[in-house]
């Protein structure tokens, strides 16, 4: 009964401990502008930095785009404390002229969970052919 009772104890003052551990991301850079393109451009890609300020590894869980116009990919392998992983948006500016800003929704083992970074572009006409 002592046993059991001093590894209650034990355990509930490691606890805190354990908890405290956590990954912390960072986005140096929340809205990338990648300028001017024109709307006959294939496509552009824009790359943001995830540095992990935490103490413990952080996982980007997935990425979400609010427009079929982006595409965007992530670092699958763990972000140990201190270090660096990439979100790279790829933006199609076909059918599109003007001011353009999307969101991308990162998912990761923090609090919060979602994270929102925007790609910004202004899209040009396509040069007329001679």
């Amino acid at each position: 009964m002592r046993l059991k009772l001093l590894f209650t104890f034990a355990l509930l003052l490691s606890a805190p401990g354990l908890l405290l551990a956590q990954a912390a991301v960072e986005f140096p850079v929340k809205t990338l502008d990648i300028g001017k393109i024109s709307e006959d451009t294939d496509s552009v890609n824009g790359v943001f930095r995830v540095v992990n300020r935490g103490d413990a590894p952080l996982f980007i869980e997935g990425v979400y785009v609010s427009c079929g116009c982006v595409k965007a990919t992530h670092s699958t392998d763990a972000i140990m404390p201190g270090e660096s992983g990439t979100v790279t948006a790829t933006l199609y500016p076909e059918g599109r002229e003007g001011q353009f800003l999307k969101s991308i929704y990162v998912y990761t083992n923090t609090i919060p969970r979602k994270n929102v970074i925007r790609l910004k572009a202004f899209i040009t006409e396509p040069k007329k052919k001679q």
